[in-house]
C-alpha cells in the first residue's frame, strides 16, 4: 500500500511514518520543512506539488502552529487547515486515492463538562477551530470521490514533544513551580483542575494506522481511555521526578473539561491503550535524558 502523508515532519507525522513502512507500506512524505509541499509562511501548497498515481490513502495531519497567536495569522491559518487540505484532497481525487484521512482536532467542540461524542455541537469561536470545523465540511463532499475519514485527537503526548500541554506541565513541575487550579462550578468539593483526555503517542499513532489501512468511520474522535486531572497529571510527574509538585486554589471556576466520549473508536478498532502512569513514566524518562545530555 503506498501512502502520502502532509506533514510527516511533525510531532505524530514522524512517527506515523516510522511506524507504516515498519509494516510495510510504501510512504511518500511531505513536509513544510522541506521543499515542494506547504510553504511555512504562507500555508499554500507548492505548485510543483503532486499525488503518484498509484497512491492509495493520503494523510493530512499538516496544521498550523498558531493555534494561541491568530493576531495577523488568520491567513495562514485559513490556508493550512481549510484552502490546502481542500487542494491536496482535490489532487487526491485526480489522482484516484481511495482513502483521505484528515487531523481535525477535539478542540472544535463547544465547552462542556461531560464527555464529548462526535455529535456533541460544535463552537465557531475562533479562527483556528472555524478553519478545521469548514475543512471537515468541505472535505465531506469528497465522499462520493474516495473515503474521507476526519480524526478529532485530543491531548496526543509523549516523548519529544513540546510546547503542548503535557510537556508544559512538566517544565513547571521541574522548575518546582506552584500549579495553580481553576474550581469546578458543578461540584465544590472538586479541587483537582481541569480533567482532560489524554492519549499516548504510540496508542494514537497505531490508530491512525488501522484506520489508514482498513478505513472507518466518517468522524472518530482519538483519546486514550482515562480521564485525568491537572492535579493527577503533576502529582505523577513529580513522583518519577522525585518533586512534590505544589498546588493553589484559585478562587475563580473553570468553563469547561476537555473529555472525549471513544465509544465510537472502541466500537471500530477497539484499540488497545498505553495507561496513564506508563504513559507519563515513559514521557518523564525521555525528557529526564534529554535534560541530562544537554547539562
Amino acid at each position: 500500500m503506498r501512502t502520502l502523508v502532509i506533514g510527516s515532519q511533525g510531532f505524530i507525522g514522524k512517527r506515523l511514518v516510522a511506524l507504516l513502512r515498519k509494516r510495510g507500506d510504501q510512504v511518500d512524505e511531505s513536509s513544510s520543512s522541506k521543499p515542494g509541499g506547504i510553504d511555512p509562511v504562507t500555508g499554500c501548497l507548492s505548485d510543483g506539488f503532486s499525488i503518484k498515481a498509484d497512491t492509495e490513502a493520503v494523510v493530512y495531519l499538516a496544521q498550523s502552529p498558531y493555534y494561541h497567536q491568530t493576531s495577523g495569522k488568520v491567513p495562514e491559518i485559513i490556508n493550512v487547515n481549510m484552502a490546502t487540505a481542500v487542494r491536496v484532497a482535490e489532487l487526491s481525487r485526480k489522482a484516484g486515492v481511495k482513502r483521505f484521512v484528515y487531523a481535525s482536532t477535539g478542540s472544535v467542540y463547544a465547552q462542556s463538562f461531560e464527555p464529548l461524542s462526535e455529535r456533541h455541537p460544535l463552537q465557531r469561536t475562533n479562527w483556528y477551530v472555524l478553519s478545521k470545523i469548514h475543512a471537515e465540511e468541505a472535505l465531506s463532499l469528497y465522499q462520493h470521490d474516495m473515503e474521507v475519514l476526519v480524526v478529532r485527537p485530543f491531548g496526543i503526548y509523549g516523548p519529544g514533544q513540546v510546547g503542548k500541554m503535557v510537556p508544559n506541565l512538566l517544565d513547571l513541575v521541574r522548575a518546582g513551580k506552584t500549579l495553580f487550579i481553576q474550581r469546578n462550578p458543578r461540584d465544590p468539593s472538586d479541587l483537582d483542575g481541569l480533567r482532560v483526555s489524554l492519549c499516548y503517542i504510540a496508542d494514537a499513532v497505531r490508530i491512525l494506522a488501522e484506520l489508514i489501512e482498513g478505513g472507518g468511520p466518517d468522524c472518530v474522535n482519538i483519546a486514550g481511555g482515562e480521564v485525568a486531572s491537572i492535579r493527577k497529571i503533576a502529582t505523577l510527574m513529580g513522583g518519577y521526578l522525585g518533586a512534590e509538585p505544589g498546588f493553589e486554589i484559585l478562587e475563580e471556576y473553570r468553563q469547561t473539561d476537555r473529555i472525549a466520549d471513544i465509544s465510537v473508536l472502541v466500537r471500530s478498532l477497539a484499540p488497545k491503550f498505553t495507561d496513564l502512569e506508563e504513559g507519563i513514566r515513559l514521557t518523564v524518562s525521555a525528557s529526564e535524558g534529554a535534560h541530562r545530555a544537554l547539562r
